[in-house]
């Protein structure tokens, strides 16, 4: 198993990103949110700068908000910097596009624009399709010290729904989902296994990777201990927004919780519609506004994380394993020294 730390991008975070490495963790995501968060590519420059091991991964870069061209242009980048220890993360949208009042990238454009990324990160010419025009791009100079390309760059599918696991199965170089049960891990590998057997892939070189919310419990807690849930709270409201953002076909409300999600959207209609989607995410995976304090209960921080003493934690990351995760990662918050310390001291290191 790997293991990894996933942080908000902020570009004074460097020194976190290196204490990481220096506590033995394999890879660090950094999240793609432009209108949340500092850049990804700079933050990722910086980081690069400041650690010699660690792999940089985007988690994740959004279609649409760049064009396909420039995100290979930038993860190019950051490989020069960073030689072989480079991941392009890449999904349809959460608050990337969400906080600008758009819906999730379609699957056709987001395979259109992967699909280009992958032809440019592999050196070869490729069209791009942009304003109703086609032309012929490629990445230039490349031995000129701006990009690398002679080192392969993995591209990550942020999947969930079948239609784009089928796809991450034939055509990508990972899986990366989010705060996955064994259950639904189990599912989502017998349809990247079918669809890669189908192109004519090993489906043992596309590794499943997942990033859980967590806390890892000190003696004596619980998941209604103030500490806990203060250090929860980002999460317990990112999926009460996903419960309110998402099909619910795709992401059905836990029935444990099911009163408290339909108090939250009835909270949600409350907000004024112009300005909606922008006070939703203030504090997105950061830190819990006032007005949405009283949703901080244990019920829901026990579907939106994964909690428990190292033991039970251990426990449950081999659970995982056993049903085809290979990276396990999960995200600091308010103490992300204290976090990262502390897991890899009671989990990593014992795992």
């Amino acid at each position: 198993m790997e293991f990894g730390v996933a942080f908000t991008s902020r570009i004074g975070d460097y020194d976190l990103v290196a204490l990481a490495e220096s506590l033995g963790f394999d890879q660090a995501w950094f999240f793609d949110s432009q209108m949340i968060y500092s850049d990804v590519y700079a933050t990722m420059a910086v980081a690069a700068r400041a650690t010699r091991r660690i792999r940089l991964a985007t988690g994740v870069a959004v279609p649409s908000t760049r064009l396909a061209p420039t995100i290979a242009h930038s993860i190019a980048t950051i490989a020069q910097l960073a030689p072989g220890r480079v991941e392009l993360g890449v999904g349809n949208g959460n608050t990337a596009r969400l906080t600008m009042g758009l819906a999730p990238v379609r699957l056709a454009d987001m395979q259109r624009d992967i699909r280009l990324i992958q032809a440019l990160l592999r050196g070869e010419a490729a069209t791009h399709e942009c304003e109703g025009e086609r032309h012929l791009v490629q990445l230039l100079h490349r031995q000129q010290g701006f990009i690398n390309l002679d080192h392969p760059i993995a591209l990550t599918l942020s999947a969930f729904g079948p239609k784009t696991l089928d796809y991450c199965g034939a055509e990508c170089d990972g899986h990366l989902t989010w705060n996955a049960n064994p259950g639904m891990l189990t599912a989502a590998r017998a349809r990247i296994d079918a669809a890669a057997h189908r192109a004519g892939r090993d489906p043992a070189n596309i590794p499943s990777k997942n990033i859980s919310p967590l806390a890892v419990l000190r003696p004596g807690e619980t998941a209604a201990s103030p500490r806990v849930l203060k250090s929860l709270g980002p999460f317990i409201t990112n999926l009460l927004h996903v419960m309110c953002e998402w099909d619910d076909k795709l992401f059905p409300a836990e029935s444990s919780i099911s009163g408290l999600v339909t108090r939250y959207r009835e909270y949600v209609e409350s907000l004024p519609a112009a300005r909606r989607h922008l006070i939703l995410h203030e504090g997105h995976l950061v830190f819990t506004r006032e007005d949405e304090q009283a949703f901080l209960v244990p019920e829901v921080a026990e579907v939106a994380a994964l909690i428990g003493e190292p033991d039970a934690v251990i426990e449950k990351i081999r659970a995982l394993e056993a049903a085809g995760l290979r990276h396990f990662a999960f995200q600091v918050t308010d103490d992300p020294i204290g976090q990262m310390r502390y897991f890899a001291e009671t989990v990593m290191n014992r795992y």
